[in-house]
């Protein structure tokens, strides 16, 4: 048995191990029976343990108010040091933060500690509730103990042994904390002194601060003055910069003028972009028109894909967005059409899809005021103007193939417009209520005089409303719709094929594959001012018929016809064409007199083998006569070819000039589809 003497001395661990070896040796005699001095023994360890715990809490307090005590005299140094470095540099602040730091890791110390107490209280009163559970538990079973108690001192024994040893290094543990403690005092003795060090340097950079803060203000007067100084010609800049930019405007439109005449010496197709406005109640639906720029950009976006893989984008010459008006759309026309006043042969056609408003473009509405007259009115209207200014006169002939009127002015022109459009096949289909059925072709021949110098000028303009290319599917046409829209689509499929030749610049152009080609090869493959109107639906069910028409328009944008030339002759060339005409005659008259010639001498040799006679120096002379007559054919036939040269060299570059030649002005207005047009050709082979 443990000593009394010896519970001074013994842990607290220990004598709470040994207290819990007595209850578990008293459990295991289960008679319940403690000797009287065993339970003694306990009750002297029970007050050890309660006079250490209050001990060590009185410790605790005492601790706490010292932590406090230094707390506040740290706080009232801190406060004075707060004090003493108001208004100095960065670096008393960063003093002050390592304060603040120390202070909280005092404050987690003295934390730490109260944490500790609360959990030796939490432990004292735990225990207290276990002795209470002991002690019942020892009035129950006070006899069965006095057997384990006995079975257990020796256990008790080795574990007195554990528990001195465990003293004493709890012993040496506390000697670690006195140590520690003083060092910990030491240290903050030390930052004490250091602190007051730093306070007074902080006093000194404090008054350093000040007189740099007079050097400071110096040069914050004398850059305000530098920077008014430079702020002044900035300003100068600002103006220069300003009219540079007033005067960009001008460059810009100079720069524009410049690459239409660029365009102009290629001799490219002009491709004119108009996309059709939302009809009434579509102005919610989604438009697949993205951008429009200033500069001929036009992006289309894909609504089935997102992201860029759905932009495509295109460039022309000119883009028209929906809000733009007639007037506009022709005011960069109208130099084409003056142009064919000059002698140069002009073709204005539009293509899209049915329903994209190419009619509108070239005609207008029906009934249309003069507002809103089409590229077709305006045109005609611009050319009786500037002829009436000019003095020209014009004199109708019929031309094979077209129908030909002769007019005085504007209104005959208006009157044959509007018989050419009830001419016009017109059919209504699931996607536009006034589909044109056929393609309209207006052909004006301009043909004037120089007083002066005697040389003429004969030019043409074609106006041509193309018949909308539409997919079956969609139209839902049947009978002679379904044929109408099969002829349309085969012609417009040449035209395709032929502009896809002339941009990869093929050797062979396939005119004669549709009459809408061959009557359209003078302004194609010559060297006329060729402009084309690229309409478009913005509507997202036509996106594929849209991109279709725009890769159309895109290649036809790339295709060179090489500079336009004027059709000006002189008397020279009239003379020359009077002569090919003479010479023509001339050899259709000795042509029947070979012919005869060949007749009777194959008679004449017919009669000699059916009499077998012997040739007489008559019949010698006859054969000679023939000899000589077919050197002379050979003759004629080598003089026809050489004009036969000179009459194709004439054909290849004023085809379209002689057939203008035989007529002085005229206009023709022909209505037709690829079904029923025919070629015409001024000379026949």
């Amino acid at each position: 048995m443990m000593k009394s003497n010896s519970l001074d001395i013994a842990p607290t661990q220990s004598l709470l191990s040994f207290v819990n070896g007595i209850l578990d040796e008293s459990v295991e005699r289960k008679n319940g029976e403690i000797p009287h001095r065993v339970a003694c023994l306990l009750r002297k360890v029970l007050q050890e343990i309660e006079r250490r715990i209050s001990t060590q809490a009185e410790h605790l307090r005492t601790q706490n108010n010292l932590f406090k005590t230094r707390e506040e005299k740290y706080q009232s140094r801190i406060r004075v040091l707060e004090a003493l470095a108001t208004g100095t540099s960065e670096e008393t602040q960063s003093v002050k933060i390592k304060m603040d730091e120390e202070k909280k890791t005092e404050n987690h110390d003295v934390v730490r500690l109260m944490k500790e107490k609360d959990d030796h209280s939490q432990e004292i009163a735990t225990l207290k509730q276990e002795l209470e559970i002991a002690k019942k538990a020892h009035e129950v079973r006070c006899l069965k103990m006095e057997k384990v108690a006995r079975d257990t001192q020796q256990k008790l024994e080795e574990r007195l042994k554990d528990v001195e040893s465990l003293l004493k290094e709890s012993t040496k543990r506390v000697k670690e904390l006195e140590t520690l403690t003083e060092s910990k005092s030491q240290r903050w003795s030390k930052k004490e002194n250091v602190y007051q060090i730093f306070t007074e340097f902080q006093l000194g950079a404090l008054r350093e601060l000040k007189f740099a803060s007079q050097s400071i203000k110096q040069e914050v007067a004398k850059t305000q003055r530098s920077y008014a100084e430079e702020f002044n010609q900035l300003g100068a800049k600002f103006r220069a910069l300003d009219q540079a930019a007033a005067n960009y405007s001008v460059v810009l439109a100079e720069n524009r003028k410049l690459h239409n005449e660029v365009q102009e010496l290629k001799g490219n197709i002009r491709v004119y972009c108009r996309i059709r406005p939302f009809l009434r109640g579509q102005k919610e639906k989604q438009s697949v028109i993205e951008y429009i720029g200033e500069n001929g950009e036009l992006i289309v976006v894909n609504p089935s894909k997102q992201g860029k893989e759905g932009c495509r984008s295109f460039k022309f010459n000119t883009v028209y967005s929906p809000a733009s008006t007639q007037a506009q759309v022709y005011s960069d026309i109208q130099p084409l059409v003056q142009s064919v006043l000059d002698g140069y042969n002009v073709c204005i056609f539009a293509y899209g899809q049915t329903g994209s408003g190419k009619t509108h473009t070239m005609t207008g509405p029906d009934g249309a005021s003069e507002e809103d007259w089409g590229v077709n009115y305006r045109a005609l209207n611009d050319l009786f103007k500037i002829s009436q200014m000019r003095e020209s006169t014009f004199n109708g002939l019929a031309v094979p193939e077209a129908s030909m009127f002769p007019v005085n002015g504007t209104a005959d022109v208006l009157d044959l417009m509007h018989t050419g459009l009830r001419n016009r096949a017109k059919g209504s289909t699931s996607m536009n209520e006034r589909s044109s059925r056929s393609h309209s072709i207006v052909t004006i021949h301009v043909q004037g005089k120089d007083i002066k110098s005697g040389s003429s000028m004969h030019s043409s303009l074609h106006l041509v409303d193309l018949a909308g290319s539409e997919r079956v599917d969609r139209s839902e046409v049947t009978g002679d719709r379904l044929k109408e829209a099969q002829h349309i689509n085969k012609s417009l499929s040449a035209l395709g094929d032929v502009i896809y030749a002339l941009a990869q610049k093929n050797a062979h152009i396939p005119y004669r594959n549709s009459k809408l080609t061959q009557v359209l090869q003078a302004s194609l493959g010559g060297q006329a001012k060729t402009l084309m109107f690229v309409q478009l639906n913005p509507e997202v069910t036509s996106y594929s018929e849209t991109m279709s028409t725009l890769k159309f328009a895109e290649r036809a944008s790339g295709v060179e016809l090489g500079a336009a030339r004027s059709s000006k002759d002189g008397r020279d060339i009239r003379e020359l064409m009077e002569q090919v005409a003479s010479l023509k005659d001339t050899i259709a008259k000795k042509n029947e007199e070979i012919e005869q010639l060949q007749m009777l001498k194959d008679q004449k040799n017919v009669s000699l083998e059916a009499n077998g006679e012997k040739r007489s120096p008559n019949s010698f002379r006859l054969t000679e006569k023939a000899a000589s007559k077919s050197s002379d054919q050979n003759y004629l036939a080598s003089f026809k070819n050489y004009n036969a040269d000179i009459f194709v060299f004439s054909d290849a570059d004023n085809e379209q000039r002689l057939s203008d030649m035989l007529s002085d002005s005229g206009l023709s207005v022909d209505t037709e589809t690829d079904g029923c047009a025919e070629s015409t050709n001024p000379f026949p082979e």
